[in-house]
């Protein structure tokens, strides 16, 4: 950087000149010449050479230095040696006025030779360096310029110090040279904004964005050039940007921005602007930037910006838009290194409008621009194209093609996940499986570890290592958020394996999260069931028939038969004989061929309930389901044979009865001949007219049984067979035994009532009547049965 440039430089050199002629030219000296002239006419001749060296210092002062220049020259060999330095001075002023550097330097180091003494050596040194430090040659300008910090004048000292330290900053010096701009911005205020730029140019140059937005500040804080002022905003702009301070770097930008007309400050940040835009995701606003300064961006990121405006169009889904300029930029810019570019994303744009386009725009781009790198990031595209389509052993050897030519448009991040999906997709989960492991080793912080870590988890599932798949999930799921759309699926697949595998504390859970997170979740009824599942074992029943009936109703396809029958056995639980009847016979209304038939033991205790309440009926019912479904091994079958015999007997369905007792007596052989299966089935025998088989059990009964209950209970028997028989006079004699033998409340009224009735029946009505005033006499509560 220049010291102020030209009105910089000139101030410094002019105030040391004037300085310095001033007692040469208008000092005591020459004031009594010019008075002498007038008292005497016989003054001294002034040397030509001095007169020349006013003239040449008289046009130097015109801006002619070129003459000037050719004045000194030729009297130089006539000077005094003070008048000399002060010619050589100001003849490599000319030359440095002119532009020619060389000259001046060459005439300064000249000066500082023949005169090292000279007032004039400070500033000589300082110009010398300043002047190497603008031919690129900082080493040798460094020496000069330390030389004019020491011995220069405070303002000549500071002017030398920055200039120096540019030099130290090209030389491997940096930190000498940041330690005296720093020091210049600290206490030079003439210097203070160029020091300012300086350090603000290098910190960008090592990316130290802070301390660059730190000093860009200053300069834009306190100069006073307009132009320079609003550089200092774009570049303050950038450097808060990229030291992550989007808020600053948005209000920087819109100070400097502005136009038309363009400043380069304008340009700059504009363009940085529209990209700041861009990186916010504010496509629309960038958009709208661009086409109202389309004209005011850098000039040398014409072409580049442009592209950017059309990914702009392409994250809003404007196609047709982004194609148009594409169309145009390829129209306008043939030859430019983006073409190949824009020709790529032409590509994306068609692909997006007709997913069907791809393969021909992938051909057609091969054949223009056969040697370009996008090529292989229109292969990546056409491979995921496959595995979105689900032509997964199309997709896969272009994954492979992929991986072998390692091209840096496509990640090897990209490539691996690519390959895992496809293999995934193929349902090789071996080889998925090992992809997405190597994918996590390699790319642990990467984007995609969640969406992997699912599919992993997927993976271990198929190949039933099922502790590690849950392992797995419940990493993800510790990883997500509430708002993530991924936690839906984490929670479902979580529970169920934690259910597969016996973790119902886990399972229910989990599951319980999706049914009150996720109202819509197709694992609706499955997670309501393991709930269910989990409430009912901890014999949370009332719960548990909330989620079970849930389970019916989001899942009847699949779940309505196993939850009703869950909701049967809470019924069993809770003793609500009616509600278990209810739900089993919804069972056995939607049974379907392939489900579980309801449990031996549930159709048993129905039908034993239905006892206790003496409904004969509904208990033969159950009883003959237990029949019908128990294996004739289970301890269910020969009792139910047994109580359905009995419930069909006291319902005098006699036929049934009679067969139940003998399929009781094949099934458990050992209590075939009791007495109760004796007289039961001797009953059954009697009302179906087999007399004979009845009197052989019951006698067998009277031989097991001398005396007791079942002995009264065969005598009566015998005289219901011989009253069956119209054998009145038997039956008579077999009652009034009984009545005189047996003394029971309820045995023996009886016996009277049918001795009453055998002998009315045989027309001894004395002895009907004895017997029936008998009955009164002993049992006036009784009262026949009906």
């Amino acid at each position: 950087m220049k010291l102020r440039k030209l009105s910089r430089n000139k101030k410094l050199v002019m105030g040391l000149f004037f300085s310095f002629t001033l007692l040469q030219y208008l000092g005591v000296e020459r004031l009594s010449w010019a008075r002498s002239e007038k008292v005497n006419p016989s003054i001294e001749i002034v040397p030509t050479a001095d007169l020349e060296l006013d003239r040449a210092i008289a046009l130097y002062r015109q801006g002619r230095y070129e003459e000037a220049i050719r004045v000194f020259y030729r009297i130089l060999p006539q000077l005094s040696p003070a008048k000399k330095t002060e010619a050589l001075f100001s003849m490599a002023d000319c030359y440095r006025l002119i532009g020619k550097k060389a000259e001046a330097i060459r005439i300064y180091q000249l000066l500082i030779q023949n005169d090292p003494s000279s007032a004039f050596v400070p500033t000589a040194y300082f110009w010398e360096g300043k002047l190497l430090s603008e031919q690129g040659d900082f080493a040798k300008a460094a020496p000069a310029l330390k030389i004019a910090v020491e011995k220069g004048d405070p303002q000549t000292s500071q002017a030398a110090s920055f200039f120096l330290a540019l030099c130290q900053l090209q030389t491997k010096e940096e930190e000498k040279g940041v330690y005296r701009l720093r020091e210049l911005v600290d206490k030079a205020p003439d210097l203070r904004v160029e020091a300012a730029g300086v350090l603000a140019a290098y910190y960008e140059s090592i990316l130290d964005w802070a301390h660059a937005l730190e000093y860009w500040s200053v300069v834009a804080r306190e100069t006073k050039d307009p132009l320079a002022k609003s550089k200092a905003l774009a570049r303050s702009g950038w450097a808060a940007w990229k030291s992550g301070q989007p808020k600053e770097a948005e209000r920087f930008f819109t100070q400097a921005s502005g136009g038309p007309p363009y400043t380069e400050g304008n340009r700059l940040a504009n363009s940085g602007l529209f990209q700041f835009y861009l990186s916010q995701k504010r496509y629309k606003e960038a958009i709208q930037f661009y086409e109202k300064h389309s004209n005011g961006f850098i000039e040398t990121e014409k072409e580049k910006l442009l592209l950017d405006l059309v990914n702009a169009y392409l994250e809003i889904k404007d196609y047709a838009k982004a194609l148009t300029l594409l169309d145009s930029f390829i129209a306008e810019y043939p030859r430019s290194t983006l073409v190949d570019l824009a020709a790529y994303e032409r590509v994306l744009a068609h692909y997006y409008l007709d997913r069907s386009s791809l393969e021909t725009n992938i051909e057609q781009f091969s054949l223009q621009y056969p040697s370009s790198p996008y090529l292989y990031a229109l292969l990546y595209l056409k491979a995921e194209d496959y595995n979105r389509t689900g032509r997964f052993s199309l997709a896969l050897p272009l994954w492979e093609k992929l991986d072998s030519v390692h091209s840096s448009f496509v990640s090897p991040e990209a490539i691996l996940l690519g390959k895992a999906n496809s293999n995934y997709g193929l349902e090789k989960w071996a080889e998925a499986a090992s992809l997405y492991k190597s994918f996590l080793t390699g790319y642990p912080h990467s984007k995609e570890v969640i969406p992997v870590k699912m599919h992993l988890a997927s993976c271990l599932e198929k190949m039933e290592e099922k502790k590690e798949a849950l392992k797995l999930w419940k990493e993800v799921l510790q990883a997500l958020n509430k708002t993530d759309p991924e936690r839906e699926t984490c929670l479902e697949h979580l529970g169920v394996l934690a259910f597969d595998l016996k973790e119902e504390s886990l399972a229910a859970e989990t599951m319980l999260k999706v049914l009150n997170e996720y109202p819509h979740s197709p694992y609706r009824g499955i997670a309501a069931w393991i709930v269910g599942q989990h409430k009912y074992e901890e014999k949370q029943y009332e719960a548990a028939k909330e989620y079970f009936s849930l389970a019916r109703e989001a899942e009847p396809e699949k779940l309505y038969l196993a939850a009703t029958l869950m909701l049967a056995w809470i019924a069993y639980h809770q003793g609500d004989v009616e509600k278990v009847c209810s739900y089993v016979q919804s069972y056995e209304d939607n049974y379907k061929s392939g489900a579980e038939t309801i449990p031996t033991e549930l159709y048993y205790w129905i039908a034993s309930q239905l006892l206790k309440k003496e409904k004969w009926e509904q208990a033969a019912l159950y009883f003959k389901k237990v029949v019908q479904s128990a294996n004739p091994k289970d301890k269910y079958y020969s009792s139910s044979l047994w109580l359905l015999a009995e419930t069909e007997r006291k319902l005098k369905n006699w036929k049934e009865a009679n067969t139940y007792y003998l399929e009781f007596q094949k099934s458990d052989p050992n209590s075939a001949n009791n007495s109760p299966v004796l007289l039961g089935l001797a009953e059954t025998q009697i009302a179906l007219g087999q007399f004979a088989e009845a009197q052989k059990n019951l006698e067998e009964v009277m031989l097991k049984e001398p005396e007791g209950e079942n002995n009264a209970k065969a005598r009566m028997l015998i005289g219901d067979s011989y009253l069956a028989q119209k054998n009145y006079k038997e039956a008579a004699k077999a009652y009034t035994t009984l009545s005189l033998i047996y003394q029971d409340d309820h045995i023996t009224p009886r016996a009277m009532q049918k001795a009453a009735l055998s002998f009315s029946k045989a027309g001894d009505n004395d002895q009907a009547a004895f017997w029936e005033k008998k009955l009164k006499e002993k049992y006036p509560a009784f009262k026949p049965d009906a």
